[in-house]
């Protein structure tokens, strides 16, 4: 088969698994190539090698295995980092985050922080490369994660200013901490979720209780009792009142919410 072939092939077979199944069959034949997207287009009428194998790729996603854990990679932030079936991928609303959390490091002069649930270690890495003076503990509670994590830290040359904790939360950690990031689970237990990510992400990482807040109240709790002066987290669209009432007996200077791009609330930063 040819790669104009190839692509048409697959895109048929990719039709109900994903929003742009040409687009995918690219990037998997790309992938595949071990070339860029535009070479298949300038060489539409190459045969193309291994197809069986290539074929292999695409039923996987058929099935609804996310791209990102197919390849092992995914693209977050300004960087590329490893991912694999049982770490969370990291998703762009995320971004939003690094970006709060980086305003109040720069206001603050903040050295040091703690992240909780470091997944692929996509927060801690890009606050690291953004801040050379900043040192981060970060912990999960999957050793999964923490694998993971470990490899992409080393990958970007942060081992001596991100150090791993395999805990819950921030249970054990006696360092003084002047900010706590996170992006926890915070879906309710019932909530109806794709088959690509219900079937294949880690439940650990998404579910946060039978409400979905109650993993944010512990996160909120705890990080006052370390003496943190921040903390920012992700939160679900739908949480903001009960974050705001549980935030405000909990006894905060302030709450700042902010929203994602499509209007809809997704995290805050609080100063205790």
């Amino acid at each position: 088969m040819t790669i104009k072939e190839t692509l048409s092939w697959a895109s048929e077979q990719l039709q109900f698994s994903c929003e742009r199944p040409l687009f995918e069959a690219e990037l998997l034949l790309a992938y595949h190539l071990h070339k860029e997207r535009v070479y298949l287009h300038v060489h539409e009428h190459d045969e193309v090698d291994n197809i069986d194998s290539f074929k292999s790729l695409i039923a996987r996603r058929a099935s609804h295995e996310p791209y990102e854990y197919i390849v092992g990679k995914v693209s977050f932030y300004d960087i590329k980092l490893f991912v694999k079936q049982g770490v969370l991928i990291p998703r762009p609303e995320t971004e939003l985050l690094i970006d709060e959390v980086s305003s109040v490091i720069e206001k603050e002069d903040i050295t040091s922080i703690a992240e909780i649930g470091v997944g692929s270690g996509a927060i801690s890495i890009v606050l690291a490369r953004k801040f050379p003076s900043l040192k981060i503990i970060a912990t999960d509670i999957s050793l999964d994660a923490i694998a993971i994590a470990k490899d992409n830290i080393e990958a970007f040359g942060l081992s001596d200013r991100i150090t791993l904790v395999h805990t819950n939360l921030l249970d054990g950690i006696e360092e003084q901490i002047e900010l706590v990031v996170s992006n926890p689970p915070y879906i309710a237990s019932n909530a109806l979720l794709k088959s690509n990510v219900k079937d294949y992400e880690p439940h650990t990482a998404l579910f946060g209780g039978e409400i979905g807040d109650e993993l944010l109240k512990q996160i909120i709790t705890q990080a006052k009792q370390k003496g943190a002066s921040y903390l920012a987290c992700e939160m679900g669209y739908d949480q903001k009142a009960s974050m705001e009432h549980f935030l405000t007996q909990s006894g905060v200077q302030y709450i700042k919410f902010y929203d994602d791009l499509a209007g809809l609330n997704r995290g805050f930063i609080t100063k205790f």
